[in-house]
């Protein structure tokens, strides 16, 4: 796990609360733009855990076909949460999916090393 993805996974940490919060509020207006964010966060993690450098986030489906590693139902979940950036469902799955990624990610540093 390199730097920047550990700083991500710090990141969604600390701001996945305040995520929370708006859909607790029935804010799902202020809950909208940090999902979309943090979408995108956690597919740079995939990206780069995947040894690829996240230029254009754009074409994600067709990239994560071709990764070796990915959490369980990758590209479903995050297109769930594409479509749905402000449902608590959509939080729900962001949340266990940077879960699941990041626990992946160390096993992957364990064996680079």
């Amino acid at each position: 796990m390199n730097e920047n993805t550990e700083n991500i996974f710090i990141e969604w940490n600390e701001k996945s609360k305040e995520i929370a919060l708006h859909f607790k509020n029935r804010n799902r207006q202020k809950a909208k733009e940090p999902m979309k964010f943090y979408l995108q966060q956690l597919l740079k993690t995939i990206y780069l855990g995947n040894g690829v450098h996240p230029d254009d986030l754009m074409n994600y489906k067709d990239d994560l076909k071709g990764f070796k590693h990915l959490p369980v139902n990758a590209i479903e979940r995050l297109s769930f949460i594409e479509e749905l950036p402000d449902h608590y469902q959509s939080y729900i799955q962001l949340s266990e999916l940077f879960s699941e990624w990041e626990k992946k990610s160390v096993i992957l540093k364990k064996r680079s090393t």
